[in-house]
């Protein structure tokens, strides 16, 4: 099941906020500092509808993963299930 761990400051917590929002997307959390997103399929987000500066975007990743980036560019992040 792709996840990813989110540092919980305020910085991230749009992405925190527009996950719950996502019916396919579990928030867990925070717990040890970090909020935890998982999906069954995939985990697919956009920068401009989180509202981040790119900064903060290529930092979101920062608390960790679970599973494959298949895209990573300025807009653009999608996770999938890991093969392995």
């Amino acid at each position: 099941m792709p996840t990813i761990f989110v540092l919980n400051v305020e910085e991230f917590l749009p992405l925190v906020a527009h996950a719950r929002e996502v019916a396919d997307y579990q928030v867990d959390g925070p717990r040890l500092g970090y909020w935890r997103i998982c999906a069954p399929q995939q985990i697919n987000l956009k920068r401009k509808t989180l509202g981040f500066k790119p900064a903060v975007w290529h930092g979101a990743l920062t608390g960790g993963l679970v599973g494959q980036i298949t895209h990573f560019d300025n807009d653009v992040l999608t996770i999938i299930e890991s093969a392995v």
